[in-house]
């Protein structure tokens, strides 16, 4: 090898060229993680963070778009039955376009975590919450609530209901769902509805909340109830003697087509004379009862064998006053508060007992068929005596009834009585005869006397030798009963029919 000839000399490396491969490392991971993170930013707006939960339900790692999709369909096959007020109808998702919009909601519940701040918040649980936008077709609910409030009115307007009736189970008046449906609002009613779909409910019920005329239906309620709280007692003598109901007071109220409130005041007059009077008056009806001595007898008043009745009803007994037991009444439910009310009475009794003896145990028996009258006072015998009394052949049998010593003007004597039967067509009396004992039993047309002219007393003699109607007996029975018997004593008159 020629010496002139060097050996190959290894290039130096470039000053610097070190310090630049240093630097690229870190940007490249800072390029990598940038990356990383922003993508994470990205992913988590649309996907949802590990360890979440969507109202109760785990949607970890869940795209938005299926939240969505999921949310969107959740309507599907909805139904929500609505009643009340006299609404009854079930209503489906697909009758009013009723939807979700899922997006909404999915975008709402994810953009409650920060997606920015991902690093951190996937190291944590999120239980999330987020609001639903729901909508429908508000023309095609209108569609199908309209009709039942016109149906109402127009059911209504035939019937001129106002809506609030009796109900007898409650013994309240309350909205009656046949007609009160024609007062409903119907954007009210609208708006519950929408609440409705919004929460869900697969039953809703329409209040009085909906109603155009709540106020004053209540108010109307109100007065109306307000009468049968004041339902009064009806005594007679102290005693309960009818049970007047809120049933029977709810027939009286009358509610206009104005919505005011108030009595049909004839109705309670007409019930006052008419099945209340049926009930307690005993006046002149028949009562059975049981005599001291046991045997049972029905006293009633006969007229059948009479050409004329100039006797008219017994006396005896209750017989109310129709007219001031209305006003009473009356009163009573307008005032609103309930009371007892002691029912006025033309005539009085010992004791209430319809159909039986309401008469006291001190009374005179006259029994026509056995030709006897028995003076009782406590269940004891205290006179007695055969009689003789008006002659049915003549038609001029004895008043049968109840009757009062001395009612009606009839006043008792003794001495020279002078007893005088109706004028004939000449102008004299059919009869005149004197008596010593003359005791008054209906007016002064028939009553107790001795008769001076017959000697004989009961069996059959009334049948063919009887009195113009008239008790006949002897001086001394007479005499007796005369000494002992008191104005207003109760004579019982009967006979078998």
């Amino acid at each position: 090898m020629p010496s002139h000839m060097s050996s190959p000399q290894t290039p130096s490396p470039k000053k610097g060229g070190g310090k630049k491969a240093l630097v690229a490392v870190p940007v490249t991971l800072a390029v990598v993680l940038g990356g990383a993170y922003f993508g994470g930013v990205y992913a988590f707006g649309q996907y949802f963070m590990p360890g979440t939960t969507l109202e109760g339900r785990d949607v970890s790692l869940k795209p938005l778009s299926e939240v969505a999709a999921e949310k969107d369909a959740s309507y599907d096959g909805f139904e929500t039955h609505v009643s009340g007020n006299g609404i009854d109808l079930t209503i489906s998702a697909s009758d009013v376009d009723l939807r979700c919009d899922g997006e909404a909601y999915a975008q709402s519940a994810i953009s409650s975590v920060d997606p920015w701040a991902w690093p951190l918040e996937i190291t944590r649980s999120h239980e999330l919450t987020a609001n639903e936008s729901i909508s429908f077709d508000r023309d095609k609910l209108v569609a199908l609530i309209q009709p039942l409030i016109e149906q109402s009115a127009q059911a209504a307007d035939a019937t001129g209901a106002s809506g609030i009736t009796y109900n007898a189970d409650q013994g309240a008046f309350v909205m009656s769902d046949d007609v009160v449906t024609q007062h409903l609002n119907l954007d009210a009613v609208v708006d519950r509805i929408a609440s409705a779909f919004s929460a869900r409910e697969t039953e809703v019920t329409i209040g009085d909340e909906c109603l155009d005329a709540s106020d004053s239906l209540d108010a109307v309620l109100d007065a109306a109830n307000a009468y049968l709280a004041a339902t009064p007692e009806l005594t007679l003598s102290g005693e309960k003697a009818y049970d007047l109901t809120k049933d029977m007071v709810a027939s009286w109220v009358v509610i206009g087509e104005d919505l005011t409130v108030g009595l049909d005041e004839q109705a309670i007059a007409d019930w006052c004379h008419g099945e209340l009077s049926e009930k307690l008056d005993t006046v002149g009806t028949k009562r059975t009862y049981t005599r001291p001595d046991g045997k049972k007898f029905t006293v009633y008043d006969d007229r059948s064998n009479y050409n004329s009745d100039p006797y008219g009803s017994s006396v005896y007994g209750w017989s109310i006053d129709g007219e001031k037991t209305a006003q009473e009444i009356i009163s009573c439910l307008k005032g609103g508060q309930p009371s007892t009310i002691e029912i006025p009475c033309l005539s009085t009794a010992a004791s209430i007992n319809p159909g039986g003896q309401d008469w006291p145990d001190r009374y005179i028996d006259v029994d026509i068929d056995a030709q006897h009258a028995t003076f009782f006072d406590g269940g004891e015998v205290i006179w007695e005596a055969d009689i003789t009394t008006g002659q049915p052949s003549k038609h001029n049998d004895t008043p049968t009834g109840v009757w009062v010593v001395g009612a009606n003007g009839g006043v008792m004597q003794e001495g020279d009585v002078n007893l005088r039967g109706p004028l004939d067509s000449s102008g004299n009396p059919e009869w005149d005869s004197h008596v010593n004992f003359w005791i008054p039993v209906v007016r002064n047309l028939v009553g107790f006397h001795n008769c001076p002219w017959q000697y004989e007393f009961g069996g059959d003699i009334y049948t063919y030798y009887g009195s113009n109607g008239c008790i006949r007996m002897s001086y001394e029975s007479a005499e007796k009963l005369y000494d002992i018997v008191e104005m207003g004593d109760a004579v019982v008159i009967h006979k078998e029919p």
